[in-house]
């Protein structure tokens, strides 16, 4: 994977991506990579003497909640996302990151100030219309707990542990006799013949009888048991459902723009380049300066001189700051500049800078036309969300002892809603939900006839419930199932009679007779399939494996074969000829790249094996939560 992450993302911004979201929101959000979180009390794990807090483990359980609910959505089992069984695969994530970072640090893998500041301005999540935001930046980061001290330093820990990563995984590889043995295998290609008997074709002649059904259903009981079933009446509330009903004037919109505009804050953002000189001798920095002094072009200087890989073919382009981005040296002489000017040599961790100003932008607030929308939604989702909270104050209440829910629901403003009977699978929308699954089905709220308790599915999203029918589990009537049966009943006496004659027609094609001729006298579809792929969808795909599980026919012969498939036809199969895939017969590119797949695959394996092998070393010490 981070193989070919490496070889479909380019350029400094594609591996902070892959760094920040891979592990920031992945494994968690961590700050114990630049040891920011620390905290001796609170040790959940101590890997190698660095210690990992209870914090850290808690926001990467979190992140990981929040991945999963961002897939499955909020009817995801809340057993899934639970603390107890987040916990330990998410620790031992981290217990396997903190050893990869030290291993990076051990083996001397560091990012200059400059490359991890060019890589936080690249991260599309910081910017508005492809330019760095500050603002948005400062926002992210107090959402996700951290600082614009603490950040650069977890960034340009994942960057080394990135780089780290891309060491074992870049130089895995794989050989010519593998790539030809996986290739004969699956790009093999086979050559056959067959004919489908359909079974519904018969089914229209077959009888079946009262007596059948009865005797089929006494014996197959089993197949046909009901489950505990419910329906339930519900209030569901969310500020959404009172947001239809809100109306924001238009002088409330404009009041609210004007207090905006009031305390908007205009800020100065400054348009930087530069040359950055790593282990610059006076000798080239002299030559540089006198370059400048003679007016070349300052972009092309910084293509030809400049050692930051990350803004030298951008001319040296770092995009905006206002004045918290860089070191506090470089946004100095920044500051110091007119539009146009280039510094005299600056010196920070990162090495030597010329520093160029390119523009100065002085931010102005949006007209009332452009924040009209935004504050419209703004306010009703406000008001909305003032209308749930006072709502779901007041439901406990209305709710208790209530003999059914439609006056609670009236009394809120918000509609009852009603389900059908479903079991303990879960029913449709928030009935698949597990909080209410369990609360429909606990025995006070089934069986006692109460209404349950509030239930919290989100901070925004709650419901409570009655039951309002109950079934037992057991045996569906035989009136509720004879369609299933009968048709059950056919399709066995059609296959039996397809079976007859598919094994007839085998035996002749056997016997040496021809398999296009045969299936024309019998009305059969006689279909031929050469240089056949593995795979395949529904009924073809069916075929298409029984064909690639038969052995390879001797020469001048053809393996038979009589299979059904799942809806109960009978296929008749001859395979005529197997071709292992030939490396040979690719082109280079579909060589070269089958070769960087298997080394792919190869190196994250590698990876894998060494990130075993470093936990295996490490000394890890696990604490109970309490400690």
């Amino acid at each position: 994977m981070l193989q070919s992450m490496r070889d479909n993302l380019k350029g400094t911004a594609a591996i902070i991506l892959a760094a920040f979201f891979g592990f920031i929101m992945v494994i968690g959000g961590i700050d114990f990579f630049a040891g920011a979180s620390g905290g001796a009390a609170d040790a959940v794990a101590e890997v190698n003497g660095e210690k990992i807090t209870n914090l850290d483990l808690q926001r990467a359980i979190q992140n990981r909640r929040n991945m999963i609910m961002s897939q499955y959505g909020e009817n995801v089992p809340a057993d899934l996302i639970s603390d107890q069984q987040l916990r330990e695969p998410v620790l031992r994530q981290l217990v396997s990151s903190a050893v990869l970072r030290q291993a990076a640090q051990s083996s001397g893998m560091v990012m200059s100030t400059t490359a991890v500041n060019k890589a936080i301005t690249d991260i599309p999540a910081f910017q508005v219309n492809g330019n760095f935001d500050p603002q948005l930046y400062r926002d992210a980061l107090r959402r996700m707990g951290y600082s614009t001290a603490n950040f650069p330093q977890v960034i340009e820990s994942d960057l080394a542990l990135q780089q780290y990563a891309d060491s074992v995984t870049g130089s895995a590889f794989t050989t010519e006799a593998d790539a030809k043995q996986i290739v004969a295998a699956s790009m093999e290609e086979r050559d056959f013949d067959y004919v489908v008997m359909p079974v519904q074709a018969l089914l229209t002649g077959i009888e079946i009888s009262d007596g059948e059904v009865a005797q089929y259903y006494q014996e197959n009981q089993g197949q046909y048991q009901r489950p505990e079933q419910v329906a339930v009446e519900y209030i569901e509330l969310t500020p959404s459902v009172f947001a239809a009903n809100i109306d924001i004037s238009e002088e409330d919109v404009r009041a609210q723009y004007d207090q905006e505009v009031a305390s908007f804050g205009a800020e100065r953002r400054r348009h930087a380049a530069h040359i950055l000189l790593e282990d610059a001798s006076q000798e080239k920095i002299a030559e540089i300066q006198g370059k400048l002094n003679a007016g070349e072009d300052f972009a092309q200087l910084a293509k030809a001189y400049s050692d930051d890989i990350g803004s030298r073919e951008e001319g040296g382009d770092l995009g905006f700051t206002t004045g918290d981005v860089f070191p506090k040296t470089f946004e100095e002489a920044l500051a110091s500049l007119e539009v146009g000017q280039v510094s005299s040599p600056v010196t920070t961790d990162s090495g030597t800078h010329f520093i160029k100003l390119l523009e100065v932008e002085e931010s102005e607030p949006p007209t009332f036309v452009e924040r009209k929308g935004a504050i419209e939604s703004q306010l009703r989702s406000a008001a909305a969300e003032r209308e749930f909270v006072d709502a779901l104050s007041r439901l406990a209440d209305l709710v208790y002892n209530a003999d059914e829910l439609s006056g609670p629901a009236e009394e809120l403003g918000v509609s009852l809603q009603s389900s059908d009977l479903f079991s303990r699978t879960g029913g449709t929308g928030v009935l698949a939900n597990s909080q209410v699954i369990d609360a429909a089905f606990s025995p006070e709220v089934k069986e006692d006839g109460n209404t349950s308790d509030v239930l919290n599915l989100t901070n925004e999203h709650s419901l409570v419930l009655r039951v309002t029918e109950s079934k037992a589990a057991g045996t569906y009537p035989l009136e509720e199932v004879r369609e299933q049966i009968v048709e059950r009943l056919k399709r066995d006496k059609a296959s039996a009679q397809l079976v007859q004659q598919a094994q007839v027609l085998k035996e002749k094609l056997s016997g040496g007779e021809d398999f296009a001729k045969l299936a024309q006298e019998q009305e059969l579809t006689f279909e031929t399939s050469d240089k056949t792929r593995r795979g395949g969808f529904g009924e073809r795909g069916e075929i298409n494996n029984k064909a690639f599980s038969l052995s390879a026919p001797s020469a001048g012969e053809g393996a038979l074969a009589v299979f059904a498939t799942d809806n109960g036809d009978q296929v008749v199969l001859k395979l005529r000829a197997v071709r292992p895939g030939s490396l040979s017969q690719q082109n280079k590119e579909q060589r070269q790249a089958l070769m960087q797949q298997l080394a792919s695959v190869n190196g994250g394996a590698e990876l894998a094996a060494v990130q075993r092998y470093l936990s295996d070393q490490a000394k890890v010490e696990l604490f109970d939560s309490g400690e």
